[in-house]
C-alpha cells in the first residue's frame, strides 16, 4: 500500500474541515456548527450517545478539530452552557446583578437571571450538565470546587448590598452562601423546569430570606 506524503495527510486534513463548499471555515462559524451538532446529537440520541466521533460527522470536521479545543465532551458542553448564559444576560452573571433596593429583591432578581439562563441554554444542555455532575468522574470534584466558588463571589456582592443598605444580616458560612444556587439546581434536576413567579417568591420568603436576615424584633412599649 502506497504511504501518503505530508501534502496528502494535509490535504485530507483540510478537507475534513472545510465546508460543502471547500472553502475552510474558521472562528464563529465552525464554532457554532459544532455547538449544533452536539445539541442535535442529546436530542436525538441522548447525552450517554455523545462523542467528538458522532459530532465531527455531523458537524463535518475532523475530530482533531475538536480535541485541539476541547479535552472531552464534558467540556464542550461547559463552553456551550457559558456561551449561552452570557448570551442571554448581555455577559457575566456577576457583572449584570444590581442593588434592587432590598436583599429580598435581590434574590428574586437572581432567580429572574436563573431563569433566563436556563431557557437559554435549555433542557438538553442544562440536564447533560447535571447528569455529569452526578458521576463518579475525577473531574467533578475540581468542577464543583469552581462553581462554588463562583457561587460565592455573586453571593458575597448581594450580601455587600444588603450590608450597605443596613439589612441585618446573619454570620454565614462558604455552605449558606451557596444554598440558593444548590436550591436551584436541584428544582432543575427533580421538575426539569424553571420555577415560575410564585414559586420563586416562595423560595425567597420562606427559605432564603429566614436563613440570610436576622430577626427584627419588637420592643413592647
Amino acid at each position: 500500500m502506497k504511504k501518503k506524503n505530508s501534502a496528502e495527510q494535509n490535504a485530507g486534513r483540510r478537507e475534513r474541515e472545510t465546508g460543502n463548499n471547500g472553502t475552510r471555515r474558521r472562528g464563529d462559524k465552525l464554532i457554532d456548527s459544532i455547538y449544533s451538532a452536539a445539541l442535535e446529537i442529546i436530542r436525538n440520541e441522548g447525552y450517554g450517545n455523545l462523542t467528538f466521533l458522532r459530532i465531527s460527522r455531523l458537524a463535518r470536521t475532523g475530530r482533531t478539530v475538536l480535541y485541539r479545543r476541547w479535552a472531552a465532551p464534558l467540556d464542550l458542553i461547559r463552553e456551550i452552557m457559558r456561551y449561552r448564559s452570557e448570551q442571554a444576560l448581555g455577559g457575566d452573571l456577576g457583572d449584570v446583578l444590581k442593588n434592587t433596593g432590598s436583599l429580598r429583591g435581590d434574590f428574586l432578581y437572581l432567580l429572574e437571571l436563573y431563569q433566563k439562563i436556563y431557557l437559554s441554554v435549555g433542557p438538553e444542555i442544562m440536564n447533560a450538565m447535571l447528569f455529569e455532575m452526578s458521576q463518579n468522574n475525577m473531574r467533578i470534584p475540581v468542577i464543583k470546587s469552581e462553581i462554588g466558588f463562583r457561587n460565592v463571589e455573586i453571593m458575597e456582592k448581594l450580601i455587600k448590598f444588603a450590608k450597605e443598605r443596613g439589612e441585618k444580616i446573619k454570620p454565614l458560612s462558604e455552605k449558606t452562601l451557596r444554598l440558593p444556587f444548590e436550591l436551584i439546581r436541584m428544582n432543575f434536576l427533580w421538575d426539569r423546569k424553571a420555577l415560575n413567579k410564585a414559586a420563586q417568591e416562595q423560595l425567597v420568603d420562606e427559605i432564603l430570606l429566614p436563613v440570610f436576615l436576622e430577626k427584627t424584633v419588637t420592643k413592647e412599649k
